[in-house]
């Protein structure tokens, strides 16, 4: 009996030998491939854990397990977890509004001391997140690089294959548009000068013939007077009263030869006053370019115009019929879908996109390859971001541990304990979770 005990403890310490020299090995192995792996284990494994609270000036989105990061810029570690949330059960498990959180620490965490504080960050649920992240500057780069590397490339053989499709396209879009917005119109006659003479009345009557009666027509007087005069005075120099007046008595009497006045106006006209003023035609442009800027320029009018301009947009019934036109010409135009369905499916366009293919495939997969990973390895970190924080709803939220500034004034950092509670700040900024930090290999 006391032989068979002998052997069960032989074979029990040897065993537990055999497991102790495995794990020395292991050890040994993973220290050498990946020290700071390991000693991130060892610290978790040897040194003592401790619960800290974080207080927040205002409620904060927070729920167990959000991960909290040491702030070292060099080299940021998970160093604890939320483990209670202030104001709700301890087996509460979903995510909740609170002012203070109870921090469990691992044995990697830095010691604490007054004028530490913690940092609330999130990532934001928004599109403009997604693209932020998922498109770096570097990221853009790329991608920028490769679509002129291949457009430099191909540009020319697809532009020629593409150029036919696209002019044939426009020219019937443009006709069947053009034949649909005709037909739209006369479809909506009576609304159209039923509104036209709404205008009229609103505008034309009440606001601009005010308007130009007050503003443009002074500016008309002012400019062209001097040079009216000059032209009316060389004109009538020409005139021969005597030569006008015996024709209009004539043209009175009961003679057979009739209009000699309006013949002789004729005359007057073709050789004396139209080259009169054809030689001031440089003048007289001068004088409209001077009208023009002048009108342009005037403050009234302008803001009338532009005050009338704005009434037509804002008018809901001119809004109503312009967004029936533009859906009757281009959104419900069947016409339209057909026509272009039959360009694009036409055997030539068929053989243009073919070609597209095969020239911008490769671009094309470099291009997915560099947002979202290769089929064969491993996906992008940004990708990998945007997976877990839109799709499985994770690394929405962390806290940062982050020692006082050097020059803080805070007492009590010179000794005693580790403090028990220290604050809690809000960030303004959206960041990303800094999981990646915590993979580099060294």
């Amino acid at each position: 009996m006391r032989q068979k005990f002998e052997s069960r403890l032989i074979f029990g310490i040897l065993f537990w030998i055999g497991i102790i020299a495995f794990a020395g090995i292991l050890l040994r192995n993973t220290v050498s491939d990946t020290p700071r792996a390991s000693g991130m284990l060892f610290d978790y494994v040897t040194k003592q854990r401790r619960l800290v609270e974080v207080e927040f000036p205002v409620d904060v989105v927070l729920s167990r397990g959000t991960p909290v990061f040491s702030s070292d810029p060099e080299q940021v570690n998970p160093i604890g977890v939320v483990s209670m949330l202030d104001g709700f059960e301890s087996n509460f498990k979903g995510a909740g509004w609170t002012g203070k959180a109870t921090v469990l620490l691992y044995g990697n965490a830095p010691r604490l001391s007054q004028g530490d504080f913690a940092t609330y960050h999130s990532a934001p649920d928004t599109t403009e997140w997604v693209l932020r992240t998922m498109l770096p500057d570097n990221k853009r780069r790329e991608i920028s690089a490769l679509i002129a590397s291949a457009y430099k490339e191909n540009q020319k053989e697809i532009l020629d294959a593409f150029r036919p499709i696209l002019n044939e396209s426009i020219a019937t879009a443009s006709r069947v548009i053009r034949e649909e917005l005709n037909l739209a119109l006369e479809n909506r006659k009576g609304q159209l000068e039923e509104l036209g003479a709404r205008y009229r009345k609103e505008l034309v009557e009440e606001k601009i013939v005010p308007l130009v009666k007050s503003e443009i027509v002074p500016i008309v007087q002012v400019e062209t007077e001097p040079l009216v005069g000059e032209i009316g005075q060389e004109i009538w120099s020409e005139v021969s009263v005597f030569g006008f007046g015996w024709r209009y008595i004539y043209d009175k009497t009961p003679l057979p030869d009739r209009k000699l006045t309006e013949r002789e106006f004729k005359r007057f006209a073709d050789q004396k006053a139209i080259p009169i003023i054809m030689s001031h035609m440089d003048e007289i442009i001068e004088v409209q370019k001077r009208v023009i800027r002048k009108v342009s320029k005037n403050p009234k009018v302008k803001a009338s115009l532009t005050e009338s301009f704005d009434s037509v947009l804002r008018d809901a019934e001119t809004q109503a019929l312009l967004t029936d036109l533009f859906e009757d010409v281009l959104v419900n135009n069947e016409r339209l879908k057909i026509a272009l369905e039959e360009q694009w499916q036409s055997p030539a366009a068929q053989q243009a996109i073919s070609l597209a293919n095969d020239r911008l495939e490769p671009t094309i997969n470099e291009i997915g390859v560099s947002l979202f990973g290769s089929p064969d390895g491993e996906i992008t970190p940004e990708f990998a971001r945007v997976v877990r924080h839109r799709i499985l709803h994770k690394d929405s939220r962390w806290l940062t541990m982050t020692a006082k500034p050097a020059n803080s004034d805070a007492v009590g950092d010179s000794g005693g304990g580790e403090p028990k509670s220290i604050p809690g700040v809000k960030s303004s900024e959206d960041a990303n979770i800094p999981y990646a930090a915590t993979r580099g290999e060294e």
